[in-house]
């Protein structure tokens, strides 16, 4: 049975009352209907249940009256003037000393002329899914934890067994407090301490990035002495770069040294997995919709496959035996704080695409999620 009908300029209007009576108390979502002075004409069970309302002591009332006690941002969902035709809010109320969660849409309803004659209030209970997810978020929390600490508990125990045996070596061969240490022997044990002293600094740099915004960052700048700093580390002779940056990109407020930190990390990926040789290449662009810088970074190497494309972000994993899998976790944590994201995919053709995302603007975290799943539509 059809409830509503949709009028010309997509608002809703009701044919004759006797058509939802039916499905009124059937639905498994609360429902509220008023008058168009906002006056209670009914509500089914569920929408008592949910509000906490009696249905003979609401009926007739006025909405804000009846739900005075449910808060500001609950009577704004009977406000006309809010919204047009149809609105959606997710709200959070506290009844009987317990905090539920729901989700609402209100739609305004018309006569037959086009005249505004009431409004159907539509509440679905989503506390359970709330915490269902909330659950799983937390054993996903719990499960990356483990992760991470098994991750730091293999790349630190092999340099401290190192340590530990050479000192149990060198303390057994001691005569009178006297023992003569060879060079090599303290060469190790300095360049192991060395090694779990940079598994510290990643770990750190990880958890929490020291972020300390600066105005007046230019991108393509922080991308040049990127690339000069990623070949003077890796080497690379016989890779060639193709450098295709936009002139006069908009300054942007962030932390020069981590930014291009993070970019580091991504061009060392990048030519780690052409081996040799190959193409580095390196775009800037200012994607005028979002509101955001974006750099490019493609290479011409293996690929990434996907198995391991959901992975990436994972901190410790890594498909190279002597790398810590700690780069683009860190890259990404980098980018995050800043307010932006990095999306991975395979190349066109070969190798793999980095695309990273920077606002130009601060405060754009709560547009995050939006914008991230419209770029992942577009790629």
């Amino acid at each position: 049975m059809q409830l509503l009908e949709t009028s010309r300029n997509n608002s809703l209007y009701l044919t004759r009352e006797d058509d939802y009576k039916e499905c009124f108390e059937s639905t498994t979502n609360g429902i509220i209907h008023l008058d168009s002075e906002m006056r209670m004409k009914n509500l089914n069970r569920e929408a008592e249940r949910i509000c906490g309302v009696g249905r003979t002591a609401a009926l007739g009332k006025r909405a804000d009256v009846v739900f005075k006690k449910h808060g500001e941002h609950f009577l704004k969902i009977f406000d006309l003037l809010e919204y047009e035709d149809v609105k959606t809010v997710n709200l959070k109320l506290k009844l009987n000393d317990q905090f539920i969660y729901i989700n609402v849409d209100t739609l305004r309803l018309l006569d037959s002329s086009g005249e505004v004659n009431g409004m159907i209030v539509i509440l679905q209970d989503v506390s359970a899914v709330r915490a269902a997810i909330k659950q799983i978020q937390t054993t996903q929390m719990l499960m990356s934890l483990g992760e991470l600490a098994a991750g730091v508990a293999h790349h630190v125990r092999t340099p401290l067994t190192t340590i530990s045996g050479y000192l149990q070596i060198m303390l057994g061969r001691l005569q009178d407090d006297q023992y003569t240490v060879r060079r090599d022997v303290l060469e190790t044990l300095l360049d192991e301490v060395s090694y779990i002293n940079g598994v510290v600094k990643e770990l750190v740099l990880f958890a929490k990035p020291p972020i300390q915004k600066q105005p007046g960052i230019e991108i393509n700048q922080l991308l040049e002495e990127a690339l000069l700093l990623t070949f003077k580390q890796m080497g690379g002779e016989k890779i060639t770069i193709n450098k295709q940056l936009a002139k006069e990109l908009p300054i942007i407020t962030a932390d020069n040294n981590l930014i291009k930190q993070a970019v580091v990390n991504v061009m060392q990926n990048a030519i780690e997995s052409m081996a040799e040789e190959g193409i580095l290449t390196i775009k800037s662009w200012l994607n005028v919709d979002l509101s955001m810088l974006v750099i490019a970074i493609k290479d011409t190497g293996a690929g990434v496959t996907s198995e391991i494309l959901p992975r990436v972000f994972e901190p410790f994993y890594t498909t190279k035996s002597d790398r810590m899998g700690l780069g683009l976790p860190t890259a990404n944590r980098i980018i995050a704080e800043h307010g932006g994201f990095i999306n991975i995919s395979p190349g066109e053709t070969s190798g793999t695409k980095v695309h990273i995302y920077l606002p130009i603007i601060d405060d754009r975290m709560s547009r995050l999620a939006v914008v991230h799943q419209q770029i992942l539509n577009l790629q």
